[in-house]
């Protein structure tokens, strides 16, 4: 198979809150699903980074058909009808979903997970889906909570590291730090000539990776009010009586702003907000090529990300977003990025060529729930018009389009 990246072409959903039978199409880089408040956006986006993460829990009585497109068209089928003997039963709410992997037109049945995900990587489908909510996390390590781990000296690590690199809750950019830290020789690095831990060792190879905020400090810098970052020194080095374990405590980052160095506690709403989407849609060259991917890792260069974000504009400044969508349009030249919004000021960031990017979600007054489209050939053409004279979000602001 071509080793080009794969992106989402096209999805057809049904079985989810207000989603029944909807099929709409994705175009590589940036797309934009605009639509009033209770049009089912978040409905959406919920369902869709459900079926993508592969992650069915709770689904009953849905069917997902995801097509990517990765130098051969590739195809995950999925459905879970409810066995009505099993209904009352919480425990089976999504163990029984049936999924078939099709690759160019070349059907492979799987039968359990493990399988199901060997052949993904077998044929270098391989993608991370990172989903962005409203707010920020409630649980932020490193951010806005310390972080501990441990360390023995015979390579051994703390259940602490492992679940914070394999909990897909956890947000990308902390799973990125920790790879960091697993995947490097920081254990075989913190050992002095005497084959012991050694404080100075551990401080000298530690450093590094504390270093490791140069280039999203620029990225930071242009797009929103944080000035500069930094891993706070004020971590504490802990090492056992036989030298043959550490722990690290106190771990966490501090940022610039406006002259002044804070915990993210301290931060406004929307510069936390500016801060948790850039930093999980920045790809930090500085950190190990290792990358969470599908339900394990793989190496940076053999991943594709798509990522998916809800409402941007919430609790941002109108000159703030601006900035954002340009982030946002930058680094989709280089990974898929899906956002909702409500927001005409997003559809800026669209030129008159990229109108197929654009997709209204709207809701109906029946039992269909939320419907999506793009804009047909009449809409398209008064666009263009608008673009010309003026704004692409006047002619939303000013059309029946929402009606």
């Amino acid at each position: 198979m071509e080793n080009s990246k794969l992106f989402l072409k096209e999805v057809t959903l049904s079985g989810y809150k207000s989603i029944n039978n909807i099929t709409i199409q994705f175009q590589k880089g940036l797309n934009i699903i605009i639509g009033k408040n209770a049009a089912g956006k978040t409905n959406f986006l919920e369902f869709l980074n459900k079926t993508l993460s592969l992650e069915y829990k709770g689904l009953n009585n849905f069917s997902s058909t995801l097509k990517f497109k990765n130098g051969a068209d590739i195809t995950i089928e999925s459905n879970n009808f409810i066995n009505i003997n099993k209904l009352l039963d919480p425990a089976n709410f999504g163990n029984e979903v049936e999924s078939v992997l099709k690759i160019s037109h070349k059907t492979i049945n799987i039968s359990n997970e493990t399988s199901f995900f060997e052949k993904l990587k077998e044929n270098k489908i391989i993608f991370d889906t990172t989903f962005l909510c409203h707010g920020i996390p409630k649980e932020y390590s490193i951010v806005d909570k310390p972080f501990s781990f441990k360390l023995s000296i015979d390579g051994g690590f703390s259940n602490e590291l492992m679940n914070g690199v394999m909990d897909i809750s956890n947000p990308y950019f902390t799973r990125c730090f920790l790879f960091d830290i697993l995947f490097s020789d920081f254990a075989s690095s913190s050992i002095n000539p005497s084959g012991l831990f050694d404080i100075d060792f551990i401080k000298k190879s530690f450093n590094p990776i504390l270093k490791k905020t140069e280039a999203i400090k620029y990225i930071l810098n242009k797009y929103s009010p944080i000035e500069d970052i930094r891993f706070s020194d004020n971590y504490n080095i802990f090492i056992t009586e036989d030298k043959e374990n550490y722990t690290i405590n106190n771990f966490f980052l501090e940022f610039k702003v406006d002259g002044s160095w804070l915990p993210f506690s301290n931060l406004s709403d929307g510069t936390k907000r500016l801060f948790y989407i850039i930093s999980e849609v920045f790809e930090n060259k500085e950190n190990t090529n290792k990358r969470p991917a599908n339900k394990g890792w793989a190496n940076e260069s053999e991943i594709s990300r798509i990522i998916l974000i809800e409402e941007p504009e919430l609790g941002i400044h109108p000159h703030q977003f601006h900035k954002l969508m340009e982030f946002l349009k930058e680094e989709s030249e280089h990974k898929q990025i899906i956002i909702t919004t409500h927001s005409p000021q997003a559809l800026d960031s669209i030129n008159e060529n990229e109108l197929n990017r654009i997709i209204i979600a709207y809701a109906t007054n029946s039992k269909d729930g939320t419907k999506l489209k793009h804009l047909d050939e009449t809409e398209i053409i008064k666009a263009k018009a608008y673009i010309k004279e003026d704004f692409l979000s006047d002619y939303w602001l000013y059309s029946d389009l929402e009606k």
